[in-house]
């Protein structure tokens, strides 16, 4: 069914043919009429003007209804085409039009595979979307209870269980030497009771000796169905000098052992989630609660990352070292470091197909990660507290020039702790190893950062401050 626009065009060319059409014929009737009886001229017959004119009319009529026939398929596809703007095209009009021989049938082709291409894509950035969807349902609920405070000590075990590649995880908290399962992540249908039961030995050693404990796989061993088989690694969570609880995590996807940055991140991980416990048992600052946890979230979701392990905290090491070097007040160094914890927290609704592919993003890759600060700022949102976090974490990845994004924000709207943040970030991503390059030494970095202020990207003053500490041999890797 065509539009009034469609059938508009159709009436103006069957108007502009018929007259075109009707000038032989007319032309005919003059030549006709200027030879007499006489023959002064050329005579036409009688006869051989009928069959002129039947001829001239029936060549007009089949090139009208040729014609005809080609621009309504021209219009037919062309509406198809746009109905995709609000609709799904009609798949049985296309592949008519698919059999066409010509550019008709090219067209509606190429068109086809296109449609396709877009129907993967939107299947993609639904998976990405309802991914998004879950994981932030469940860190929303936080500050209501401490049901909602579990939910998310859940997430942080998933998280790090799927980092680690390990096959089975438990978190307990203790109390007046009694141990309380808070979490468990492996093997389903078990029981409280049985999870307790399996760990209660190594709850027991934890508890005399107050030191991790690692027990790694034998070369060549049966795989077992224990919930604590080897490799194992169990390690306290200890915050001040009190022990809050015990984190273990237990089997491997791949018949392997931790490896030693995988028990660095373990015991980083442990401290974090201590930190949280002991806020929600004391119950003095709910926001800090949930801030520690989403710190320990992060921590976990780096560690999906082999190449951005450990990153925030380098970050924010170098911000802090830039921060003190133009003489900031103690406050905005606290700022930086804040920042810089939580800056990457979004990338937790990051696939790990795109998080961690080692090749080149293609154009919707990269569109979904260039999401992660406006995520990021999402998580953080409903602490009033931590407001002045909101801007680093969502225009870090900002340039002076408005090419960055997620904002486009240009000049003096990019506020100084941004710039700092950006700088380190940058910096960090530039020393450390990634999978396509090497790190780079200090001399490529200058050359890299001089590009950068060059196009007007970040502020020179916080580039030159890092120069001076590059030099002075003050930032070196760190963690």
């Amino acid at each position: 069914m065509t539009t009034p626009k469609s059938d508009s065009l159709l009436r103006r060319f069957s108007i502009f043919y018929v007259g075109f059409a009707v000038i032989p014929i007319i032309v005919l009737f003059y030549l006709h009429s200027l030879y007499d009886e006489t023959s002064s001229f050329i005579r036409i017959s009688d006869t051989l003007f009928s069959l002129l004119l039947v001829l001239v009319g029936i060549i007009s009529l089949l090139g009208f209804f040729g014609m005809r026939t080609a621009l309504r398929r021209i219009v037919s596809f062309a509406e198809s085409i746009k109905k995709t703007a609000f609709e799904k095209v009609d798949e049985k009009v296309l592949i008519e039009l698919a059999k066409e021989e010509g550019e008709i049938g090219e067209l509606a082709k190429s068109f086809g595979h296109i449609l396709k291409r877009l129907d993967d894509n939107l299947h993609q950035l639904e998976e990405t979307k309802k991914t998004l969807h879950d994981i932030l349902k469940k860190v929303s609920e936080v500050l209501s209870s401490v049901e909602s405070f579990d939910n998310l000590i859940r997430l942080v075990l998933e998280t790090a269980v799927d980092a680690l590649d390990a096959k089975r995880g438990a978190l307990f908290s203790v109390e007046d030497g009694h141990y309380t399962l808070r979490a468990w992540v492996g093997k389903e249908g078990v029981s409280s009771e049985q999870v307790m039961s399996a760990a209660q030995a190594y709850l027991d050693l934890i508890a005399k000796e107050n030191r991790i404990f690692i027990s790694p796989a034998m070369e060549n061993s049966e795989q077992t169905d224990e919930l604590f088989a080897p490799p194992l690694v169990c390690t306290p969570l200890i915050y001040r000098g009190k022990t809050w609880g015990v984190l273990c995590l237990s089997g491997n996807r791949y018949g392997g052992n931790f490896s030693d940055d995988d028990l660095t991140i373990v015991s980083n991980l442990s401290h974090q989630i201590a930190i949280s416990f002991e806020n929600a048992k004391l119950n003095e600052d709910a926001e800090q609660t949930y801030f520690e946890t989403m710190a320990a979230l992060a921590m976990a979701v780096e560690a999906r990352d082999p190449y951005s392990r450990g990153h925030s905290d380098r970050v924010g090491e170098y911000a802090r070292k830039i921060g003190h070097s133009m003489g900031l007040p103690e406050s905005s160094i606290q700022t930086l470091r804040d920042a810089s914890r939580m800056h990457d927290i979004g990338k937790i609704g990051i696939r790990d197909a795109v998080l961690i592919k080692p090749g080149t993003l293609n154009m919707e890759e990269r569109d979904i990660i260039r999401k992660h600060p406006i995520i990021g700022e999402s998580i953080v949102l409903p602490l009033k507290t931590f407001k002045h976090l909101l801007d680093p974490i969502r225009h870090h990845h900002e340039q002076l020039d408005g090419s960055g994004y997620p904002d486009g924000l240009k000049g003096e709207e990019i506020t100084p702790i941004t710039r700092i943040l950006t700088v380190a970030d940058i910096y960090d991503a530039l020393m450390t190893n990634r999978p396509y390059r090497e790190g780079m030494d200090p001399d490529a970095i200058k050359k890299e950062f001089d590009h950068f202020v060059a196009a007007g990207k970040i502020d020179a003053e916080v580039v030159r401050h890092l120069y001076n500490m590059i030099d002075r041999g003050e930032m070196q890797p760190c963690g």
